[in-house]
């Protein structure tokens, strides 16, 4: 049994490396087994298509985004602002050369999930749903932020995706400056309530862009 695990761990790693650097359509199995050093009866034997290795990956990525990046987040304090800037962190830190991690690669992914793809692309959907979700909480939660459920909602809604966006366009253009421009709308958003903190900005740093590895977050 955990030579079976370890070799299905290897599989998902794998197919997330290679999905993440050549794209999902570009990636055939056969590729990912001899990468992964894995037969095809171990291959077949765990997912009986490409298609249901793609939604272990992304199952791996969602574990990944709730214990390593929200739970990270959530542990830093009880505030809003500062939970938000552990989220920003993880999204510089996946923008450092070789080590793209979560928001990128499922970026990447998107564009690729067509109507014969509609399992994976809901499952992209709940990870962004549920990440959205759990910022709007962090407002809803922090007294010295006054918004109502709806304005939280907008505020986390536009958080995710301004951070998703951003990153993108951290890799295309080898500079922090994007994230840090949406890290700085954010936190004046949040600033509203009396008493609310002004967190420090981030120098942007020129960065050398380089295929990173998916899972290293």
């Amino acid at each position: 049994m955990p030579r079976q695990t370890h070799t299905r761990d290897r599989l998902v790693t794998t197919a997330g490396e290679l999905f993440w650097s050549r794209g999902y359509a570009q990636t055939g199995v056969s590729a990912i087994m001899k990468r992964a050093r894995a037969t095809s009866g171990s291959f077949y034997h765990f997912f009986p298509t490409k298609d249901d290795l793609l939604l272990a990956v992304l199952d791996a990525v969602a574990e990944t985004v709730e214990i390593d990046v929200l739970g990270e987040a959530e542990s830093r304090s009880d505030s809003a602002g500062v939970r938000i800037d552990g989220l920003v962190a993880a999204y510089r830190e996946q923008t450092v050369p070789g080590a793209a991690r979560f928001g990128l690669p499922i970026g990447a992914l998107v564009h690729e999930l067509g109507p014969d793809l509609e399992s994976a692309r809901r499952r992209v959907a709940g990870i962004y749903e549920h990440m959205v979700a759990r910022v709007a909480g962090w407002i809803a939660d922090d007294p010295d932020v006054e918004s109502s459920g709806s304005e939280g909602r907008r505020l986390a809604e536009s958080a995710v995706a301004a951070l998703e966006g951003a990153g993108l366009m951290a890799v295309a253009t080898g500079s922090f400056g994007p994230i840090d421009a949406v890290t700085k709308l954010l936190l004046e958003q949040l600033k509203n309530a009396p008493g609310r903190p002004v967190h420090g900005e981030k120098d942007s740093l020129p960065l050398e862009v380089e295929t990173g590895d998916w899972k290293a977050w």
